[in-house]
């Protein structure tokens, strides 16, 4: 039963590992598209939430722009402390966003994840998939084995 578990355990990690490196990389090819291809649009701030955490805190902007056919998109995104504060409700905010998904956007400048993170996540996740590697392919040693390698005693002396 603990072999069993172990290997359910251990494909979990390696599954799990894998599945998250794969999205980290495609987020992270999905934002420089965006910073190289993107289109820019004057945006306007919404309004402003702090989302207060014992372990840590997220500066939220809402904020508004227009698409060049007359759309106009609400979106919010996560941003720096320092232009959360500097902004104010009514402020406008440069926009950058994708051509084929103008939902994916964020304050130019700000939500990109950058090649350092994504090569941060990858170690961590790299480590994951190891951990479970080690525990779907590793050898289970039966409770109460000595762990001699001495060939087996016929009883004489």
């Amino acid at each position: 039963m603990a072999l069993l578990a172990a290997r359910l355990l251990g494909a979990t990690f390696v599954l799990l590992g894998l599945t998250l490196l794969v999205m980290t990389w495609m987020t992270y090819r999905r934002d420089t598209r965006i910073v190289r291809e993107g289109a820019h649009a004057q945006g306007t701030v919404l309004r402003k939430e702090f989302i207060a955490a014992s372990d840590d805190s997220d500066y939220v902007l809402h904020y508004a722009f227009s698409l060049p056919d007359g759309t106009r998109l609400k979106q919010q995104h996560t941003v720096p402390p320092e232009l959360w504060k500097r902004l104010r409700i009514g402020d406008s905010v440069q926009v950058l966003y994708g051509r084929d998904d103008p939902r994916r956007s964020y304050p130019e400048g700000h939500g990109v994840m950058t090649l350092g993170l994504a090569l941060f996540f990858s170690v961590v996740l790299v480590l994951l998939g190891l951990i479970g590697l080690v525990a779907l392919l590793g050898k289970v040693v039966p409770e109460g084995a000595s762990g001699s390698l001495d060939a087996p005693s016929d009883g004489i002396a």
